[in-house]
């Protein structure tokens, strides 16, 4: 299906947090833990931009991801807080306990691209919840190319060989990366593959760094079948991060499921 890891993406994890710094997603997430209490647990985590502040608040927070050097960034980046730290797949993790709460969080439900790779993570996540837990995550919502364009950096599902421009960020070294990148839908599979471009000068040359990524998407009654039969309720939906209704043109599918009784 694809011919990479589909990690490219994280090979530089102090860059990787220079090119997202955001706070998306924090209050949601930080609110749902407030809810449930503690324990707590993401998939997925990457480097703990959004687990470190929940931690911040006194609750007890495992991360989970399949790339050891943002684990160990994570750890570098959490040092005195209730944090611990796993280097594990999502879709065959045991850790013989269950948590209050348990999210994935930055769209990383589209890393799972096959419909074995959505239940393998599903299941892992029904066994890991408690009963009265609640599992959240956020996906992007398909918007195809006669769609109103959404707000943010989501696009339609089309394929675009030319480069688009994106963002630049300052990296480490106080250098200013271009971004651009190409993509190409594939509606068979429902998988996005993106090709991102990262532009630096450094002592008067170019360098530039290509990486690939694959993005599932899953439609909104095909996500709720899929939960479903994996022993999930949903409980809430929302379309942003504002709580706004789920609608063909919001920008994300934001779930928070409960175990079906």
């Amino acid at each position: 299906m694809i011919d990479h890891d589909n990690l490219e993406e994280f090979s530089d994890p102090a860059n990787y947090d220079m090119e997202d710094a955001s706070d998306t997603g924090i209050a949601f997430y930080t609110a749902l833990t407030q809810e449930t209490g503690g324990p707590v647990l993401e998939i997925a985590c990457g480097t703990g931009r959004v687990s470190i502040p929940i931690a911040r608040l006194g609750f007890s927070v495992t991360g989970l991801d399949i790339v050891p050097a943002m684990i160990e960034r994570a750890c570098n980046k959490s040092v005195g807080l209730p944090m611990r730290w796993i280097v594990g797949d999502a879709r065959t993790f045991d850790l013989s306990e269950q948590f209050q709460l348990i999210f994935l969080t930055g769209n990383a439900f589209q890393a799972f691209l096959t419909n074995a790779d959505q239940g393998a993570l599903l299941q892992r996540v029904y066994a890991h919840l408690h009963d009265k837990g609640l599992f959240a995550f956020e996906t992007r919502n398909p918007i195809f190319p006669h769609s109103q364009p959404p707000k943010g950096l989501f696009v339609p599902l089309e394929t675009n060989a030319e480069e688009q421009e994106w963002s630049p960020f300052i990296d480490t070294s106080g250098r200013e990366v271009r971004v651009s990148r190409t993509s190409v839908y594939d509606h068979m599979t429902q998988i996005h593959h993106w090709t991102t471009y990262k532009r630096w000068h450094d002592g008067g040359e170019e360098h530039t760094k290509i990486t690939r990524t694959a993005l599932r998407y899953t439609f909104p009654q095909e996500l709720t079948a899929l939960l479903y039969y994996n022993g999930f309720s949903i409980e809430r939906q929302y379309g942003d991060w504002d709580r706004e209704p789920l609608t063909a043109d919001s920008p994300s599918i934001i779930s928070v499921c409960c175990k079906r009784g």
